[in-house]
């Protein structure tokens, strides 16, 4: 990524066109000012949306224009910026945009207390009248189940106010986190090298085993120095949740945060016990790392390691075209959604100068799906390809097939079709590979993934249930006791096969997503899903049918565990956790029979 290009000297076929949402810049002042028209006639509604079927259906087009010319505005202000963060103009238009949109929020913050002060059965007898009832009456409902937990206007005022005062513990970790971290320089080749929290996993994949003690013990003596401190801001942002639990009369913050996208409590319990049950396949996993490292000793530190370095450079043609063959199986019609993101210039490959890092995939309603990357040839950039697109195609399909108030699919989602593609990729070159270690390298990677998404997020998921558990018994939060807990678990997950080292049990205190409890589950319920659709995938021609129809397709119709369970995914019994794990097992049986082979 070294002497990178300005903007300007990037070949157009590389960037993408976001004339697709905006044409020019007459188009996008025309658009803030239709904005500004639609803000106004809803805030004239007010008091009247519920007088009648014309009056609530003219209400819901309105909103759904509003909305969705603020997310055209957005994505192109938003594309602009991350292409190039200098220029200033792109600037002033995002946040001119991101000012228009807390407006019309302003707007319509009314309508849920009108709906609220009116009877569900009322509401649902509009929208039969307006013969509208099949395209809203499940978003109605959403907007209704939580009626018996709003409590009186002037409550309801007060626990705004406390609400708007919470987030500060948040805040602090993470102005310490990101901020005012510092961490003594690791020692490199006898020179001292700066150590920070950007570049601390390069130094965990360093092949001197001394470097990576290091970095490991330099890290952590950081976060153990502040071991109080994030304790208490941690328990502080626990307990912050546990007031709104209380308030809104929920069994437990598990239950609070899972009610809202009608996920069941047993799909969490579901996960831990069954990752429990097979946790011996990272275990072995870990012992055949070990053993092709060739250490006296192998720690935590050392997990990260390659065991073959992967220096291939892929070119962009190479990785499209390994993308593309790997994802064949998906069909025709597939292949002809994916095609046509780089053939209409909805992909900016390549990074320049003040381009935002990192890649993502962003859509506005049938229009085309934007993709960002910041291509440089690796083997993970090709995998970043596979993984975008799928984003952007499942988008596309969920686009076409749904009216608005049912395009936009679920977070709990999102990540799915992304990473099915990740998966037949990686299947897709483990079965093609040229020679034992490039099979060698892809078995490993695909291993490595499971361990960093299915066992370390359900560990997370574990440590937070525990941690939820205490501040809704209140009972004592400290850190020792925090610190014990996470240095078990890590004993648990990894048994015999690794060393496990005294300062992991500080490893807790630098994971934000910790301050978003109950989120990390969905990146291990996500892989498992996403290998079971591509274990059917590789193994019935016909299977891309239900996926494409039941899946891609299904937007936010329906609660997100019938969408999956619709598509043959059971996450609230073992069937399909039973699939996920005897596929990675499948892969460990390969991984061990290439590693005989080679020895």
């Amino acid at each position: 990524m070294e002497n990178l290009k300005s903007r300007s000297e990037i070949d157009n076929k590389y960037k993408w066109n976001l004339t697709y949402l905006v044409k020019d810049d007459k188009e996008f002042n025309l658009l803030i000012n239709k904005c500004n028209e639609l803000i106004k006639e809803i805030t004239n509604m007010k008091g009247s949306i519920l007088n009648n079927k014309d009056t609530l259906s003219n209400y819901l087009k309105v909103s759904e224009e509003l909305d969705d010319k603020l997310n055209r505005l957005y994505i192109y202000a938003y594309n602009n910026h991350a292409s190039d963060t200098a220029d200033e103009s792109y600037l002033s238009n995002l946040d001119k945009i991101e000012r228009l949109a807390e407006e019309a929020s302003l707007s319509e913050s009314y309508v849920v207390s009108e709906f609220m002060k009116s009877d569900e059965k009322y509401t649902l007898n509009l929208l039969k009248e307006a013969n509208i009832y099949d395209e809203y009456s499940y978003h109605i409902k959403e907007l209704y189940k939580d009626k018996d937990r709003i409590l009186s206007e002037e409550e309801e005022k007060i626990v705004s106010l406390a609400n708007n005062t919470f987030g500060s513990g948040e805040s602090a970790f993470s102005a310490l986190d990101n901020t005012d971290i510092k961490f003594d320089n690791v020692l490199v080749d006898g020179k001292e090298v700066e150590l920070t929290p950007f570049n601390y996993s390069l130094f965990l994949e360093n092949k001197d085993q001394s470097v990576r003690c290091d970095a490991f013990t330099k890290m952590y003596k950081f976060y153990r120095e502040h071991n109080n401190t994030i304790t208490n801001l941690l328990k502080g942002r626990f307990q912050e949740l546990n007031f709104n639990r209380k308030v809104r009369k929920y069994d437990s913050l598990l239950d609070m945060e899972l009610h809202s996208i009608n996920v069941s409590p047993k799909v969490y319990e579901m996960l831990i016990s069954k990752v429990n049950q097979y946790m011996d396949l990272n275990v072995e996993f870990q012992k055949i790392k070990a053993n092709l490292l060739g250490l006296k000793e192998y720690h935590l530190y050392d997990t990260y390691v390659p065991i073959i370095n992967n220096d291939k450079k892929y070119s962009l043609d190479e990785a499209i075209d390994n993308v593309k063959n790997a994802l064949s199986i998906l069909g025709e019609d597939y292949m002809n959604h994916f095609n046509r993101l780089y053939k209409e210039g909805t992909i900016d490959f390549l990074p320049n100068k003040n381009k935002r890092s990192g890649a993502y995939e962003i859509s506005s309603y049938r229009k085309t799906p934007y993709v960002l990357l910041n291509y440089d040839g690796t083997y993970n950039d090709v995998s970043t390809i596979a993984h975008e697109c799928g984003h952007a195609v499942h988008s596309m399909y969920s686009d076409e097939d749904n009216t608005y108030v049912n395009h936009s699919y679920d977070i709990f989602l999102a990540e799915i079709a992304s990473t099915t593609n990740e998966m037949l990729l990686s299947i897709y070159n483990i079965n093609n590979a040229k020679t034992k270690e490039d099979k060698l390298y892809f078995l490993v990677d695909f291993l490595n993934l499971c361990k960093a998404t299915i066992y370390r997020q359900t560990m997370f998921s574990e440590f937070e249930e525990e941690l939820a558990r205490r501040v809704e018994n209140n009972e004592a939060v400290t850190p020792k006791i925090l610190n014990d807990y996470y240095y078990d678990l890590n004993k648990k997950y990894f048994k015999d096969s690794v060393v496990i080292d005294e300062d992991i049990k500080y490893e807790w205190s630098h994971i934000p997503h910790f301050y978003s409890p109950f989120y990390v589950y969905k990146y291990a319920t996500g892989l498992i899903t996403a290998i079971c659709f591509a274990n059917r995938l590789l193994k019935d021609n016909n299977y891309k049918e239900i996926y494409i129809n039941l899946f891609l397709k299904a937007g936010s119709r329906k609660d997100v565990l019938d969408i999956l369970k619709d598509a043959g995914i059971y996450l609230t019994s073992e069937e399909s956790f039973d699939e996920a794990f005897n596929f990675i097992s499948e892969r460990l049986n390969e991984l061990k029979s290439i590693v005989k082979e080679m020895s």
